[in-house]
């Protein structure tokens, strides 16, 4: 009787147990998600049929366009095929220049991608600009689907950065810009890379959906280059929210921009960063920020100076030293000029 009595306690543990996992694994599976309408979804992502989009073969469907003073008028650039050294020796491509990758987010893609971002590196002075166009995948009004296609899209553009080395291209002249869901996707090629170390990584709001602090491995992480900056303009909606750079800018606490509105789904706030970093490159336009204690300064709005001030965004864009999540604060402008001058 006793046998009995405990063999099925253990089996209502073990029930218990294995419903507990079943609801939580379920309670994993619904997510906050962002649709194509700009508004936010609580789905089950494992419910969500990803069979009926195209397929998505990184090495061929991303496509690299390069601009530089000599071609910044075409809106196509100079495509250059990985591996295809005729295409790199007859485009623009300067040796002696720095070269600044541009990642686009998620439904972004097509030859008129990165227009204003090239615009304002190549006014401000020699470059090679290369937009990396993987509109391919992630130009899906899915963006479950577009998330699972950032890692093969990073290593993609880090076989590409490995093949520009391999001619001649130091890593210490190359920076990686990533928007959203591309902030990630730089993570992807910092991890990837295997003929040296990015010189640096700028995440412009990183996406938040499906991206988890717990899993370093599989989003952003300061490790992916030797100076990671993250500027967060919608943390807790669209982007993401702890600090994961060296650097980690939050103006005007990290989420209702000025100038934007009520702006409830964030989708104003999330774009906005694009036009700080643009306005950053102009040398007279400097986002001073202050650093904090930590990113609860940031929750509680209350940031406490904690050591030297410095610049969000510009070049060169590492201009001092910051420990891993050291956490800055400043305020913008509600229109361009953005700016509000050195801190």
């Amino acid at each position: 009787m006793k046998v009995f009595l405990f063999s099925s306690l253990v089996l209502v543990a073990v029930g218990l147990c294995l419903a507990a996992e079943s609801q939580q694994l379920t309670e994993e599976n619904w997510q906050w998600i962002p649709t194509i309408n700009g508004e936010m979804e609580y789905v089950d992502i494992n419910a969500i049929d990803m069979g009926m989009e195209p397929a998505f073969n990184g090495m061929n469907d991303i496509l690299f366009r390069l601009f530089t003073r000599r071609n910044s008028g075409q809106n196509d650039g100079q495509i250059i095929r990985i591996y295809n050294n005729n295409d790199l020796i007859n485009s623009h491509f300067n040796f002696n220049h720095q070269t600044r990758f541009r990642i686009h987010g998620w439904s972004e893609g097509g030859n008129r991608t990165g227009g204003s971002f090239r615009n304002a590196f190549l006014n401000r002075g020699e470059y090679n600009v290369i937009i990396v166009d993987w509109g391919a995948g992630a130009g899906t009004p899915n963006y479950v689907l577009a998330r699972s296609r950032v890692n093969e899209a990073g290593a993609v553009v880090a076989r590409f950065i490995d093949w520009l080395n391999s001619a001649g291209v130091a890593f210490s002249s190359i920076s990686v810009i990533g928007h959203s869901l591309g902030g990630h996707v730089c993570g992807a090629v910092g991890k990837r890379v295997t003929r040296g170390r990015l010189s640096s990584i700028v995440a412009l709001d990183p996406a938040g959906p499906l991206f988890t602090i717990d899993r370093p491995e599989d989003r952003l992480h300061w490790t992916d280059a030797d100076y990671v900056e993250v500027q967060f303009t919608d943390i807790g909606r669209l982007g993401f929210s702890q600090p994961i750079g060296h650097a980690n800018f939050y103006p005007n606490w990290g989420t209702s921009q000025p100038g934007c509105g009520i702006d409830l789904a964030g989708s104003c706030g999330h774009a906005l960063v694009n036009d700080f970093f643009e306005e950053a490159l102009t040398p007279a336009r400097i986002f001073g920020a202050i650093r904090c204690r930590g990113f609860a300064d940031i929750q509680n709005r209350n940031c406490v100076i904690s050591g030297p001030s410095r610049r969000m965004g510009g070049e060169p864009v590492n201009d001092g030293f910051s420990p891993a999540g050291s956490v800055y604060f400043l305020t913008t402008n509600p229109a361009a000029p953005f700016s509000q001058g050195p801190r």
